[in-house]
């Protein structure tokens, strides 16, 4: 019988992510990790090849949190859907703030490319046209992880001028009484595009509709 594992590679992943929760991407180092775990170093290596893909794996623990949004049925706003399921990412990123870079960096392709096709079909049985559909969903999958990266870096939701009179009053009084909370700033950001979106589409879907001139 060969020698068990002193430690399961979920355990190893557990104990990253917490690691860079706590201090930071840059204090993340195999000794770290295996301290934690109460190991020598050397023991990472039954699971893991090199840090980056220790990275790896934090960067797929993360999203396997992001709950899972129903699909919308037949007659359900798909925008209302791609709105929440966007979200709920966002929400994600923000309880592993620290995380999100490497989220950016390390983002599962295989991940995303199965969630693009699921999405593909379902927007295309709302009725979103092909040519649409990537160029919307690479659009809503940046949204949520540069607005998880601004929070992290601690950016406000809405940037206040530093030399105001280069600005309209009605400009600066609006920045000052809108409420721009977080999550307003952003699903009001989602709805802007999508709506814009369904605009563009009913736009080429009356023109194809259009009589020919004779």
């Amino acid at each position: 019988m060969g020698r068990k594992p002193l430690i399961a590679r979920e355990d190893a992943v557990a104990a990253a992510l917490e690691i860079i929760d706590t201090d930071g991407p840059g204090a993340l180092s195999l000794e770290r990790v295996a301290g934690r775990l109460g190991v020598k170093a050397p023991s990472l290596y039954n699971h893991f090849s090199d840090k980056a893909e220790i990275l790896a794996e934090v960067a797929r623990a993360v999203l396997l949190e992001v709950p899972v949004v129903p699909d919308p049925a037949a007659t359900d706003d798909w925008k209302s859907w791609l709105v929440e399921a966007s979200t709920a990412v966002r929400h994600t990123l923000l309880t592993h703030q620290r995380a999100a870079p490497i989220v950016v960096e390390y983002f599962p392709r295989g991940m995303l490319e199965r969630l693009y096709a699921e999405y593909c079909r379902i927007l295309g049985e709302h009725g979103v046209p092909p040519r649409f559909q990537m160029f919307i969903l690479e659009a809503v999958h940046r949204m949520p992880i540069g607005s998880a990266v601004c929070v992290a870096t601690g950016r406000p939701e809405m940037a206040t001028p530093s030399n105001p009179a280069a600005f309209d009053t009605d400009v600066v009084d609006a920045l000052h009484t809108g409420d721009w909370s977080g999550d307003r700033f952003f699903t009001g950001m989602l709805h802007a595009f999508l709506d814009g979106i369904e605009v563009q589409i009913g736009r080429e879907s009356m023109a194809g509709q259009a009589l020919p001139q004779h």
